[in-house]
């Protein structure tokens, strides 16, 4: 079980315009390296916020770096209300600064009182999986979505859960179902034209 006692729900899907658009959760949680332009989620979330994260950054509003943070209103761009972007260190990014950065985000986001939150995991060489899960189980936030290779994600997280022994007993991890969000709530027969 977790700190809390609570049980944490860790769901996987495919890093993709498409999932983030149909996303179900309060917020979304961004990582920020020091990449230009932005890569990966960061990338995806500036495209759909019509380029407030770029802006930011070149105005010098938000500098991207270890231990910032900067909120954002999504004003219904993506499926979460709010938008957490947190900074990396520089590069490479080692299993301390990963661990440190996940126990953040972890915490602001439980903090931020989020009930269901979104992320994609930054590039790490080593057990980036299991770091997270343990950041997780520290400051549990009821349901959280990984983006990226849900394949791989739900296959690291299975076996960091397993190496966690009684400690990883709360946390429950499963592909995100394919119909979710805004697209499963459509009628049939209709579509959405973006």
């Amino acid at each position: 079980m977790s700190a809390l006692g609570a049980v944490l729900r860790i769901e996987a899907a495919d890093l993709s315009l498409t999932a983030l658009d149909a996303l179900d959760v309060d917020s979304l949680a961004v990582f920020v390296g020091a990449e230009r332009p932005l890569q990966g989620l960061a990338g995806w979330a500036d495209w759909r916020l019509c380029g407030a994260l770029s802006r930011a950054l070149r105005d010098g509003f938000y500098g991207g770096g270890e231990r910032e943070a900067l909120l954002l209103p999504s004003a219904g761009r993506i499926g979460a209300a709010r938008v957490f972007f947190f900074g990396l260190p520089p590069p490479p990014l080692g299993t301390e600064a990963f661990a440190a950065a996940a126990r953040s985000v972890c915490g602001a986001l439980a903090k931020a009182g989020s009930a269901s939150f979104a992320t994609a995991l930054p590039a790490l060489e080593g057990p980036a999986a299991r770091l997270w899960l343990e950041a997780s189980l520290e400051r549990p936030v009821a349901r959280q979505v990984l983006l990226g290779d849900a394949r791989a994600l739900v296959r690291e997280l299975t076996a960091a859960r397993q190496a966690l022994g009684a400690a990883g007993a709360g946390a429950e991890i499963a592909p995100l179902p394919e119909a979710h969000g805004r697209a499963a709530a459509l009628p049939l027969g209709t579509s959405v034209v973006r």
